[in-house]
């Protein structure tokens, strides 16, 4: 198979991504991990400590009930050493297959979950009510009236939009797991804006489009772009492909001075609600573009002054102004 970006080229502690996916494409062994999770055959502080508890052979192959030796013997080899562990003491998961295991725990009871909810909080758009659901493990906030904030890229109305685990959001109510996925997007910020990925801890590209025609009124997104924001950065792992699209502004909420800025003014930009930043955009970040070189620069208005953050195509941070105290 040739080389995507998906499946990079890459050996993983001796193993390639086409070979992992290959390696758990099997029910044996994905009960083996479960098994071995279930058991808590792990090790518990990866970072801290080399206590481990294990499964022996024997039991391990009781548990997942295959009673043919030679055929568990052989699903477990393929396991072992990227996803399982083989110690004197017995069998445990490595740090990667705690990881499946967590994931396959995070996705589960999925069928037939119900999550369609008229929330509390108004459209910050619009003031008009919202309604939250959820699909494919994904999170969807819409105003029932105005346009949304993300143009014709997404369904209509759509206000905010995550990947959402079913393990956090089953016992949530709709404004609760709205709050938690606004907090979680606001930390992907961070990790992104200091170029790395939280998925995998992978490396990150990114690239400004700018819409040239952007003519946006008060309540109503620009016609041209179809969005309330002239500039939108995309910022994409380049080891698993994790991304986000967002206005600009947003992604330089991720900075560390500008968190500090914000929150010197009351603002925690890494838990704020959707109300505080649209308020934000709205009423005290102003951004402008300039060409030859190509910058966007966001200026965030507060009471000790103004900062200013000048970004490349790729944003990169090419200047900061820090207001002056008095």
């Amino acid at each position: 198979m040739s080389e995507t970006r998906l499946t990079p080229n890459l050996d993983l502690d001796g193993i390639t991504p086409d070979e992992a996916f290959a390696v758990l494409g099997n029910e044996i062994r994905l009960d083996i991990i479960r098994v071995l999770w279930q058991a808590n055959a792990v090790r518990r502080f990866d970072e801290v400590s080399d206590i481990a508890a294990t499964l022996s052979f024997s039991d391990l192959r009781h548990r997942v009930e295959i009673d043919d030796n030679g055929r568990f013997n052989y699903h477990l080899s393929q396991l072992t050493p990227h996803f399982v562990r083989h110690t004197d003491d017995g069998y445990r998961l490595s740090g990667a297959g705690k990881q499946i295991a967590r994931t396959v725990i995070a996705v589960s009871d999925t069928d037939d979950f119900d999550f369609s909810a008229d929330l509390e909080q108004r459209c910050p758009l619009c003031d008009a009510p919202m309604t939250a659901s959820y699909e494919d493990q994904w999170l969807r906030v819409r105003c029932t009236e105005c346009d949304g904030q993300f143009g014709d890229e997404t369904p209509h109305g759509s206000v905010f939009l995550s990947n959402y685990p079913a393990a956090a959001i089953a016992e949530r109510t709709a404004d609760e797991a709205l709050t938690v996925g606004f907090y979680r997007c606001m930390l992907d910020n961070a990790y992104f804006m200091h170029g790395i990925c939280r998925e995998c801890a992978g490396s990150i590209s990114a690239s400004v489009s700018v819409c040239s025609a952007h003519q946006p009124q008060t309540e109503n997104p620009c016609p041209e772009c179809g969005t309330h924001s002239q500039v939108w950065a995309t910022q994409r792992c380049e080891t698993c492909g994790f991304a986000k699209r967002l206005p600009v502004e947003v992604f330089t909420m991720g900075l560390t001075p500008v968190i500090g800025f914000l929150d010197e003014h009351g603002i925690d930009v890494l838990a704020p609600s959707l109300e505080e930043i649209v308020n934000l955009l709205q009423h005290r970040i102003e951004t402008a573009i300039s060409k030859d070189p190509f910058r966007v620069t966001v200026a965030i208005e507060g009471e000790s002054g103004t900062m200013g953050v000048s970004l490349d195509e790729e944003l990169n941070v090419t200047s900061l102004d820090r207001p002056r105290p008095n």
